[in-house]
């Protein structure tokens, strides 16, 4: 036998991942970007627990400004109520839910800041013309009341899909597969950019690349296969960084109206 026809042939389907060139390439950018509203893109979290502490006050609770933020952070305003509710025996005002909200913008005022970074980020990702849109578990107009005075409402135009609109709240993925389908967007092609433990449970049930924005250094994922980062100034180059093993998470529990994540 000759040495030529004795001379292993290499499998076309196999490639050396330490030889590999591409292996340390970043990724395409992303055809679509997710962004959800309060805690991504605006922080009015201390606005709706006064407001919540406000409609407190009317059931006789009396909170301070520590028990009301260990009470009502990260919660959506309806279950805080019932929370206030079970707490007080004491039923809430019919219209709890409204005045609560009418009370939040009050308290916000006309106008309020981007979270830091977002303004300068936002004018990155739409020079480098990426797909961009909100997707949030608020009613569309507080959606776009929120952007529109935090002044990035343009970034976005009508590309606002509320948890209102499809009766399907996070962490049902459904909100996000929903905004994904109506931009023309692959499962694939698009990367979700949350801060909340019920954000990052619909993302990662839509099928979706997760980026978790927490400003604190010290917390750490909500679930495995969200990527946190900690100022919004790096999101331009996370959304170029390689997808990771994404884990399945956990069944969406049921989730009620009202939420602002």
């Amino acid at each position: 036998m000759s040495t030529e026809s004795s001379r292993a042939v290499p499998d076309p389907s196999f490639r050396d991942t330490a030889l590999d060139p591409d292996r340390d390439r970043p990724s395409p950018d992303p055809v679509l970007v997710i962004f959800d509203l309060d805690g991504v893109l605006v922080d009015t979290q201390d606005a709706e627990n006064g407001a919540l502490a406000h409609i407190g006050e009317l059931m006789g609770l009396t909170l301070g400004t520590q028990q009301r933020d260990d009470l009502f952070s990260g919660k959506k305003m309806q279950e805080c109520i019932d929370l206030m509710e079970a707490m007080t025996r004491t039923a809430p005002p019919p219209d709890a839910m409204a005045l609560a909200r009418a009370k939040c913008e009050q308290l916000i005022g006309e106008r309020m800041d981007p979270i830091d970074g977002v303004a300068d980020t936002l004018e990155r990702l739409s020079a480098r013309g990426l797909g961009m849109c909100v997707a949030s578990n608020s009613p569309r107009e507080i959606i776009e009341r929120r952007l529109a005075k935090a002044g990035v409402l343009h970034h976005f135009g009508d590309r606002l899909f509320s948890a209102y609109d499809v009766s399907a709240w996070k962490p049902d993925p459904k909100l996000f597969l929903w905004a994904a389908a109506e931009c023309g967007a692959a499962v694939d092609d698009c990367v979700v950019v949350e801060d909340s433990p019920v954000g990052v449970d619909a993302a990662l049930g839509a099928g979706m690349r997760v980026l978790q924005y927490a400003a604190d250094p010290a917390v750490g994922p909500h679930r495995g296969g969200a990527q946190v980062f900690t100022s919004m100034r790096e999101l331009p180059g996370l959304l170029r960084g390689r997808r990771p093993h994404t884990p399945t998470p956990p069944s969406p529990s049921t989730a009620r109206p009202g939420g602002t994540s």
